[in-house]
């Protein structure tokens, strides 16, 4: 065994056992790495690319998390695109947005644009595809009812009425995709629970790349669907990669070995937290670590779960029980960020209202100051199975949904809750999707799998903390919240008040606070996001769910173009960890 293995397989031991005492606050594993390595190397590859398209070239991904929206921008064209800027986006088809009142936007559209099948884009292919986004919005979007008349002033400049004002404008036509007339003759748009994206191949978009073989949406995928190099996109954005697989229902770990111990497999997956120092010490890959504005998305189910559940009492119970700061830095080795609800705290503004939060969280927290927490919770559980009739000896039973993902997760919660007399029976499925058909149908009680808390992972794709509130939105498929008045009127105002305003921090400040108060959902540390990626793709994570397909670059010594040349020996030392959007 390796040196390096056997350091490794300590450490893991030693976390392993720090949880049980709960004695010893680690560092990220990074620091641990440093201390064993002296002989990294920085990373070359982006000094061995060009920005051109390479013939030949080929590049695999696993996308376990909401492929739909990672891979849209790339396929489809919108008015504008996510962006690494503080406002978050970017004009892309547009080149100008002018506001002319609250309620009434001039836009002024690219020229020379076509839809992949030769199609013009125009101010006639806005309307039609408005035409048809009215008839079958996305529900849930926020934008079901936004759009009023879309007038025509010319052939590349168009009017948008909207119904009412929107604080949001901006980061609703980042997630409205135009597709060409013949897909909307055949499809039009599906008005799902989530936004729609291409449901069969084909030249029906605008972006760099082609779907040329499966379909992924939000609610169904194949396992595998290839993207190929549109040959008619033109500009710094186009495509530079010639053919890109997407990989949909992959085992994790089989994903990582895949990327580590061979070439050709995979180029690029998310990993678990635990497998970075595997990556750093793999012959072919490296480790990239991204900070986001995600978070771990865990419902309870308040519409058909257990009756213990629906108690506020039994949920602020389990909520407490769970050691924060453990699970962030043995758990999750350190790669993330807390946070008192489901919000991330690098969302715009985030600073200002988590500091108008903090007099009511220090009394929150001052409750437990002279007491023992776990038996004060353990307490309540018992108490409310006596006064149910329940054997209080007998750990109240929970049952858990989850993705293999998120299992490491859910065996630690397990552990803090056997503390307080609660047993997680946990039900793991393999495909995300899989968890989303049981979340987007207990809304109206059609779930198949009775569930008491279910997780998955709210990758950001708003720029805008809708991304993650969206779920107290209490008349939608994505929220298992019977409907509450002040809450849903909470939520509707996020889509009207300016992000600049003071009334936004309040906003944000008392949606936080009343989703503490009744423990709506489980809340966890908020992730950074850790790749495994092969050492000749020039890769750049974006703090959210998109993955800007047209930026990845492969150099000459990547295996679709080295073809039978060996790897070469002196790059295959572990390279320096690679720490972006930090």
């Amino acid at each position: 065994m390796k040196f390096y293995s056997f350091i490794y397989y300590i450490l893991i031991i030693v976390c392993a056992n720090s949880l049980i005492a709960n004695e010893i606050k680690y560092s990220k594993i990074e620091t641990s790495v440093k201390n064993l390595q002296s002989s990294r190397i920085i990373d070359s590859s982006p000094q061995r690319v060009d920005s051109k398209l390479k013939k030949g070239s080929h590049v695999k991904l696993f996308l376990p998390y909401l492929p739909y929206l990672a891979i849209t921008h790339s396929v489809n064209g919108m008015l504008a695109r996510p962006a690494n800027n503080e406002k978050g986006w970017e004009y892309y088809l547009a080149t100008n947005i002018e506001k002319i009142d609250n309620k009434t936007y001039d836009i002024t559209l690219k020229k020379d644009v076509f839809f992949q099948d030769g199609t013009p884009f125009n101010a006639d292919a806005v309307l039609l595809n408005l035409e048809y986004f009215k008839k079958q919005p996305a529900r849930g979007s926020g934008s079901e009812n936004l759009y009023g008349l879309i007038e025509k002033l010319n052939d590349y400049k168009v009017r948008y009425h909207l119904n009412y004002p929107s604080g949001v404008f901006y980061h609703q036509i980042v997630q409205t995709p135009f597709y060409s007339k013949k897909y909307l003759d055949k499809y039009g748009w599906n008005g799902k629970d989530s936004y729609a994206n291409l449901a069969e191949p084909g030249p029906y978009g605008l972006g760099p790349y082609i779907l040329e073989e499966g379909y992924i949406e939000g609610d169904r995928s194949t396992p595998k669907a290839v993207l190929r190099a549109n040959p008619y996109y033109k500009g710094k954005d186009a495509a530079k990669v010639e053919k890109i697989t997407i990989y949909t229902s992959l085992n994790l770990e089989d994903a990582k070995n895949s990327v580590i111990s061979t070439e050709g497999e995979l180029d690029i997956t998310p990993i678990s937290f635990s497998s970075e120092v595997e990556i750093i010490l793999s012959n072919y890959a490296k480790l990239i670590v991204s900070k986001t504005t995600n978070s771990y998305a865990v419902h309870f189910n308040l519409i058909n779960g257990s009756k213990a559940i629906k108690e506020n009492k039994i949920r602020y119970a389990i909520n407490q029980a769970i050691n924060k700061e453990i699970l962030l830095n043995i758990a999750m080795m350190g790669e993330g960020s807390l946070t008192p609800t489901t919000i991330s705290p690098h969302f715009y503004k985030m600073d200002k209202i988590l500091k108008r939060l903090e007099p009511f969280l220090k009394k929150e927290k001052e409750k437990f100051k002279n007491i023992n927490k776990n038996d004060y919770l353990k307490k309540i559980v018992t108490d409310y199975q006596i006064e149910n009739n329940m054997d209080s000896k007998k750990p109240l039973e929970i049952k858990v949904l989850t993705s293999e993902s998120f299992l490491f997760l859910m065996k630690e919660i397990k552990y803090f809750l056997e503390q307080i007399n609660i047993n997680l029976k946990i039900d793991v499925v393999q495909e995300e999707n899989k968890i989303f058909k049981e979340l987007l149908t207990t809304y109206n009680n059609k779930n198949e799998k009775h569930w008491d808390i279910l997780i998955w992972a709210n990758f950001d794709w708003f720029k805008h903390p809708y991304a993650t509130l969206f779920v107290y939105y209490t008349n939608i498929a994505w929220s298992p919240i019977p409907f509450e008045d002040k809450l849903h009127n909470m939520i509707n105002k996020l889509f009207v008040v300016d992000v600049e305003s003071d009334e936004y921090i309040s906003l944000i400040a008392n949606i936080m606070k009343k989703s503490y108060l009744n423990n709506y959902m489980l809340f966890l540390p908020s992730p950074n996001i850790v790749y495994a990626v092969n050492k000749e793709v020039v890769f750049h994570p974006r703090p959210s769910a998109f993955i800007p397909l047209w930026e990845l670059e492969v150099t000459d010594l990547h295996w679709s173009l080295r073809k039978d040349k060996e790897y070469p020996e002196e790059l295959k030392k572990p390279y320096e960890i690679i720490r972006k959007n930090f």
